[in-house]
């Protein structure tokens, strides 16, 4: 049967995967009280229905839909819940999910699929706002929809694109406004020659919902445990066998949920398939109304650019600023200084009247890329009883909620492929030279700089 080894290979320095300590984020300072977690025991033997490993968006979600439907579950987390992308991100729950533009999936796909996947992205939306409501859940929830920014003349064409393929394949309205118009908004940054509003999204806190998810799983009996990194998988004839910290868990099935954090070989799978890039934010101390002014910034709306390199960010609501953008092609701590640095200089370039205001926090994370530039949800090749769901390329706090929910309904047979879509289901193949994935990605990051001051 399929098996992993107890080594387990990944692509990054292993300051990316240290699972003793929450990132030093504001999201982590600010969360407040966590929802309680069990450990392990050593050298133990555990029985459950569903393993579920990783309890981010997608584990939690997971566990949640099928613990509501009467199985039992346990969610393995390597950290603890929170620790990785869920807990780190910049809180944009909006549409994406896909590298691939709308048309470009009709064009491979054709155009209901497209339409199905925008479906699914507005239902995730729909789906992380109703479970905040019905939980009365404090997520620091704001702005209306998200605002995309031209970031030179030349790319506001493209926003007009964008407002006609969002109308056409997933019936969203759009607003465009000039840079004057911007301006007007209480949005002036600098360089930034157009805006489209696209009226789909909030921001939230992400920890904050993470918690909030956590509980309602440990409401509806789910079993969590923490420090509890899977080191061997294997398939049995009558389920799946993991093993964490010595111990056996004996499961029917069992779900990777661990996103951009998986191992290379855990199941080997997964190796070449994804490439997890680095992402960096930094959040500055409460601005003042003067501060605020003197920029010309004073809206709540998140917005991004259009660099590839994208830059993204939005007033928090204690008036703090989040600025996020690609961290950097080395996780050791001299190549998060540099991260940090041109981070904060592309943070001064684009909002110069704040160059002295101070920088509590940054920190990084991990975003998932898969070789289709595409989410996958699915059962694992070669396996009968190994599901995963993975790879929201940046866009994960609505996508994989309602991913984690659809995995659910798909190893229930509540749902079928065709109800998911081609978009979701058909799995990325192998990275050309996988080997090399972070050393071409040097080269494709300079040719993306480029691109975005010259082209």
């Amino acid at each position: 049967m399929p098996q992993s080894h107890k080594s387990l290979h990944r692509l990054y320095e292993p300051d990316a995967y240290n699972t003793q300590r929450l990132p030093d984020s504001y999201w982590a300072h600010s969360v407040g009280p966590l929802p309680d977690s069990q450990t392990l025991p050593m050298d133990g033997n555990l029985k459950t229905g569903i393993a579920v490993i990783g309890g981010g968006y997608t584990g939690l979600s997971n566990a949640l839909k099928l613990a509501e439907a009467g199985h039992s579950v346990m969610v393995l987390d390597a950290g603890r819940p929170g620790w990785g992308a869920s807990g780190r991100n910049g809180g944009f729950c909006c549409m994406g999910g896909s590298i691939h533009s709308l048309h470009d999936l009709a064009r491979q796909f054709g155009e209901d699929a497209s339409r199905q996947f925008a479906r699914h992205q507005l239902a995730s939306i729909d789906l992380a706002a109703n479970r905040i409501a019905d939980w009365g859940a404090d997520v620091d929830q704001h702005s209306d929809g998200e605002m995309v920014l031209a970031h030179k003349q030349g790319r506001v064409k493209s926003l007009h694109e964008e407002a006609r393929e969002l109308a056409h394949y997933a019936g969203v309205q759009s607003t465009f406004y000039s840079a004057e118009a911007l301006i007007e908004q209480g949005m002036k940054a600098n360089g930034i020659a157009g805006g489209l509003h696209v009226k789909a999204g909030f921001g939230l806190h992400p920890f904050k919902y993470l918690a909030a998810l956590q509980k309602a799983c440990l409401k509806a009996g789910v079993q969590i445990f923490e420090q509890a990194e899977v080191t061997a998988i294997s398939e049995t004839a009558t389920g799946i066998a993991l093993t964490a910290n010595n111990c056996r868990i004996d499961a029917r099935q069992a779900v990777i949920a661990t996103n951009g954090y998986s191992a290379e070989n855990m199941p080997h799978w997964l190796a070449g398939r994804l490439l997890p890039v680095i992402s960096g934010i930094l959040v500055t101390r409460p601005l003042t109304e003067g501060e605020q002014a003197d920029q010309g910034w004073q809206s709540d709306m998140m917005a991004y650019d259009t660099r590839i390199l994208l830059h993204y960010f939005r007033k928090l609501p204690d008036g703090r600023f989040m600025f996020g953008g690609r961290g950097g092609l080395s996780a050791s701590p001299d190549g998060q200084a540099k991260a940090r640095k041109a981070l904060i200089d592309e943070f001064h370039t684009m909002f110069p009247a704040w160059r002295d205001v101070d920088i509590t926090h940054h920190w990084n994370g991990l975003v998932c890329l898969s070789q289709s530039y595409r989410p996958f949800i699915g059962r694992v090749d070669g396996y009968q009883r190994l599901w995963a769901s993975l790879a929201y390329h940046g866009n994960g706090v609505a996508l994989a909620s309602y991913a984690g929910e659809m995995l659910a309904g798909l190893m229930t047979g509540r749902l079928t492929h065709a109800d998911i879509g081609p978009v979701m289901t058909v799995p990325p193949k192998k990275f050309p030279f996988p080997g090399l994935r972070r050393q071409y990605r040097w080269l494709a990051y300079a040719a993306y700089g480029l691109r975005d001051t010259f082209a």
